[in-house]
């Protein structure tokens, strides 16, 4: 955002924009979140790939990680309603806006004034925030019509601006009434200098003097070409020759008063671009806030749909926190994913292998073991990253993701050694541990690649467990890699510890790269150098050599992930059966309700017939009655008769109708009895049913 600073005497400062825009926490060092080890920078690069301008590229630059947890939400939030606006099809059209937080700087200068390029980039900007405001109006997105609606009312100076300088940077002619009067003149000025070439070409094209005939320009005046060797025929001054000298550039005499007053029309033309420029420059200064305030916002606006469409491209999750500090710390990422892997295997028409991370306090610490090459490293990366981007508000690649904030994220990983620091690669790690140790707390993630590797195992083994237990006792969670046994031994006996491994297939002797709790894993280095083609005898006498306590160890860790996999096998065909048994069951339930249909529509269709059949007779018995009564007259007596007659007709009908009723029911439904005693039944919402006082059946749609 740009915002006017004033000092204590009362002067107006413009602060660079470039200098302001900061999206992390002030006060945090840049390195605390280790964002060259977990490779951040690689991440902001793929979602640069889906900004649609130049404008929104600061913004993603300055992206880190932050440690405040609402606004950490209102960034993913902004992200969910642009991913929901790409699902309907619409985005915001910013791929043409440049970045003018230069141009902005430039203009706190007073009178300075822009180029014509400068002044469009930043008409743009302005029809661009004037046509956002009210994209998101009607709409259930209010965090982006928050945001758009937070720009100013551009219309009158867009009104002003548009159009008057043309895309490729020249000033258009309708800038002001002076600037077309002279280019009109200039225009008038050129056809008659010309003509009065052309009638000049065609005298001296017949003498043999032309080189060509054509009109050129040198010096900014119109000449002819002459052959060098016939210059003295034509009276006029020389401009240039060709390379080879053969060719003089020659302006006529003739012409030399025109070419001059050209020359001076062409001068005043730009004095007068040069005034509007300046104008316009002041226009814009004028609102030099707010198309600071818009560039902002369009900006921010660009990074969200970027981020949105990031998270689709890359089925990312939108995390959940755990709450604000002091509160129990979750770390679930569920199906998570490194998209820097992802992006690699995809270009290799591969998928990357999720992984599930999963501390709960009071567990906070997890150790990874498992063979080389078997994903470890890959494993503490991802989780990393993932943090790096929740806090960042990038929605992260997983299915799930529930994390704490974290003020610190430290990592060791990789060989630290440096030749010109004379560190070897132990010195390098004990001095990264060293510096992690010192500011390591409650809120901060810990990342260690191989602990106590590059020296003597035991010692390397029993300094990595003092260096856990001192991050265990501080609170810090913590994931490292390991092959030491010790430490795997540590993690079993240590209840805020959780043992992980690494999936090696023993059948083929080739990780699988899936992360499995609560086992040790297996380093299987002879298998993999048996594996890689390392000569049979040698493989067979590394067998022998094992240390029997860890070879039974080792077959013990071995046994432990066979009935592992066997649950999983046996888990996942329980869960097929399951499944096999609920589409079955969906299918007879689909085919009873087909069947049900059916007969209803059936009975309906018959109880229709039979009420139709029904209602003929009953008029043709009327249409009897009221004949007989036409025909015998119209006393007292007789009517009365024939009404008893009407009536004992009207019951007999009725019974018939039941009886028919009850037997087309009973049919599909079971007995006359149950029938007759449903016909008796109170009617329900649906039933067919005939008022005693109407012709017609009809369905009953509510009870009062």
């Amino acid at each position: 955002m740009t915002w006017p600073w004033r000092s204590g005497f009362g002067t107006k400062i413009l602060l660079p924009l470039s200098n302001r825009i900061r999206m992390t926490d002030p006060g945090l060092p840049n390195d605390c979140f280790s964002r060259d080890a977990l490779e951040f920078p690689g991440i902001l690069e793929l979602v640069r790939g889906f900004l649609s301008g130049p404008i929104s590229e600061p913004l993603l630059r300055a992206l880190e990680p932050r440690t405040d947890l609402e606004g950490i939400r209102r960034e993913h939030e902004l992200t969910r309603e642009a991913r929901e606006c790409l699902r309907e099809g619409s985005r915001p059209s910013l791929g043409s806006l440049k970045d003018s937080r230069p141009v902005l700087d430039k203009l706190a200068i007073e009178g300075e004034s822009c180029t014509a390029l400068e002044i469009l980039a930043l008409v743009e900007v302005a029809r661009a925030a004037r046509d956002l405001r009210g994209m998101f109006l009607k709409s259930p997105f209010t965090r982006l019509d928050a945001l758009a609606g937070g720009t100013a009312d551009f219309r009158d100076l867009v009104r002003e601006l548009e159009g008057k300088i043309l895309p490729e940077g020249t000033v258009d002619s309708s800038a002001s009434p002076a600037l077309a009067r002279i280019r009109r003149s200039i225009e008038r000025l050129k056809v008659e200098v010309q003509s009065a070439l052309e009638k000049l070409l065609r005298r001296l094209s017949q003498a043999g003097v032309l080189q060509d005939t054509v009109i050129a320009i040198r010096n900014e005046r119109f000449v002819l070409p002459i052959r060098a060797e016939e210059k003295h025929r034509v009276h006029g001054i020389v401009h240039g020759a060709s390379s080879s000298g053969a060719t003089l550039y020659l302006e006529p005499m003739e012409t030399v008063p025109l070419n001059n007053e050209l020359v001076e029309l062409e001068d005043r033309e730009f004095a007068e671009v040069q005034r509007v420029l300046s104008e316009f420059s002041d226009k814009l200064r004028a609102r030099r806030a707010d198309l600071a305030t818009a560039t902002q916002i369009l900006g921010e606006l660009d990074l969200a749909f970027a981020k949105a469409e990031f998270a689709r491209q890359y089925d990312c999750c939108f995390p959940e926190f755990a709450g604000e500090a002091g509160a129990v710390r979750d770390l679930i990422l569920a199906d998570v994913r490194h998209p820097l892997l992802d992006m690699a295997l995809r270009e290799q028409s591969r998928k990357s292998v999720p992984l599930a991370i999963e501390l709960r306090e009071p567990r906070t610490l997890m150790i990874v073991s498992g063979p080389n090459t078997g994903g470890k490293t890959v494993a503490l990366k991802t989780a990393g990253v993932a943090v790096l981007m929740a806090q960042a508000g990038l929605p992260v690649a997983a299915s799930f993701a529930r994390l704490p904030i974290f003020d610190r994220v430290l990592a060791d990983i990789g060989d630290q050694q440096s030749i010109q620091a004379n560190l070897s690669t132990f010195s390098a790690h004990v001095k990264n541990i060293q510096s992690m140790v010192e500011v390591a707390g409650r809120n901060a993630l810990v990342l260690m690649d191989e602990i106590g590797s590059s020296t003597d195992p035991n010692e390397g083994a029993a300094l990595a467990i003092a260096v856990l237990e001192h991050f265990r006792e501080r609170g810090a969670m913590t994931l490292v890699t390991t092959h030491h046994s010790r430490l795997k031994a540590y993690a079993a006996e240590t209840p805020e510890a959780v043992n992980a491994a690494m999936e090696f297939d023993e059948v083929t002797l080739e990780p699988t790269y899936r992360l499995l709790a609560g086992l040790p894993g297996k380093s299987s280095g002879i298998d993999i150098a048996q594996r890689l083609g390392l000569d049979p005898a040698i493989v067979a006498k590394a067998r022998t050599l094992i240390d029997p306590s860890e070879a039974q160890a080792a077959a013990l860790v071995a046994k432990l992930h066979e009935q592992k996999a066997e649950i999983e096998r046996e888990m996942a065909r329980v869960a097929r059966e399951q499944r096999e048994l609920e589409e079955r069951k969906q299918r007879l339930e689909q085919e009873f309700e087909r069947e049900r249909r059916a007969k209803l529509k059936e009975l309906d269709k018959r109880l229709e017939e039979t009420l139709r059949q029904h209602e003929e007779k009953w008029e043709r018995t009327i249409a009897e009655i009221r004949a007989q009564i036409e025909a015998q007259g119209q006393s007292s007596k007789t009517a009365r008769g024939l009404e008893r007659k009407a009536v004992r007709l009207e019951r007999e009908a009725r019974e018939e109708w039941d009886a028919q009723v009850l037997e087309t029911l009973g049919e599909p439904e079971g007995t006359a009895s149950d029938s007759r005693d449903r016909v008796k039944a109170a009617p329900a919402v649906g039933d067919r049913v005939r008022v005693q006082d109407l012709s017609t059946p009809g369905t009953v749609s509510s009870l009062l």
